[in-house]
């Protein structure tokens, strides 16, 4: 099994199209079929389904979704060996992949990841984001080296270091009735025209939890997993969104308002998985980061 037949399946296998997994190789697509193939003669099972000669996108077979996570983790310690030998040498380089909440994103893109590109300009960064349970389960899969995300995790596998605590609050438009109000009990936001985050969110979470020990059967007209969209659509429509104070701190087109009655805060961190080694380059990266949210900075 040569790295290449490796790194091409890998790529396949995340486009779902071998054309378009070629090209962003920049290999011929005949070049990169006969690499699958080549792989899977080796293997004696085949690892895409191929339907017709024309049609796609391919799909993975059971064999190829079970190599995809193996692979992927040995193609991730190859690429750390080589930055652990560039580090000998003093240099700073590699890859920093990170995962990263639309909360913390906002953020960062504007602090902290600004001064690591201008100070790290020969690392590639690979940033996804996603919900926390997306962050979670792409450093389970070894995608990415580190997420920050809302805690706790599901997973015992995952080890974490808390940044900040965050609040979640109703926010409405400047038009909403209850725009202005001070706070609200949670179990008048029973029949509230509610929008929130889809499943898999850990506001969600949180805010399901409660309104299950409330007894509180909520109205809600929308959900979405675009947090941006979602407060968009409160801006201009009569419904009313609970999300994390931080998504809207610097956003003057809403009213704020603190749920009372229950503790709706979450703590936010640092995730990695516990058997992780973390490049230079990471750790510099982790640095800035909690840079960017001292003690001070917890409410």
């Amino acid at each position: 099994m040569e790295l290449r037949h490796i790194r091409y399946f890998i790529r396949a296998a995340e486009f779902l199209h071998f054309t378009r997994a070629a090209e962003s190789l920049y290999v011929s697509q005949p070049t990169l079929s006969t690499h699958v193939q080549q792989l899977e003669e080796e293997l004696g099972a085949p690892l895409f389904e191929r339907a017709g000669r024309h049609v796609r996108p391919v799909r993975l077979t059971e064999a190829g979704h079970r190599l995809l996570a193996h692979l992927r983790s040995a193609l991730r310690e190859i690429d750390l060996g080589k930055e652990a030998v560039a580090e000998l040498r003093g240099l700073v380089s590699g890859t920093l992949r990170f995962g990263s909440t639309h909360v913390f994103s906002q953020r960062l893109v504007a602090t902290a990841l600004a001064a690591y590109t201008a100070r790290y300009p020969e690392i590639r960064i690979i940033m996804k984001l996603g919900t926390s349970s997306d962050i979670e389960q792409q450093i389970l899969e070894r995608e990415i080296d580190v997420g920050l995300a809302f805690l706790p995790p599901d997973s015992q596998e995952i080890e974490y270091e808390v940044l900040f605590s965050d609040e979640v609050v109703l926010v409405v438009s400047r038009q909403h009735p209850l725009a202005g109000t001070e706070q609200l009990p949670i179990r008048e936001l029973a029949g509230l025209p509610l929008a929130l985050p889809g499943v898999g969110f850990s506001t969600r979470r949180l805010v399901d939890m409660h309104f299950s020990q409330e007894k509180i059967l909520p109205k809600i007209v929308l959900e979405i997993n675009d947090i941006p969209a979602l407060l968009t659509i409160v801006l201009r429509g009569s419904v009313g969104a609970l999300v994390s104070r931080r998504a809207v701190e610097n956003l003057n087109d809403f009213s704020v308002i603190p749920i009372s009655g229950v503790r709706l805060l979450r703590e936010a961190g640092i995730l990695k998985h516990r058997e992780t080694y973390l490049s230079n380059a990471v750790k510099a990266f982790v640095e800035l980061v909690k840079a960017e949210f001292p003690p001070s900075d917890l409410p």
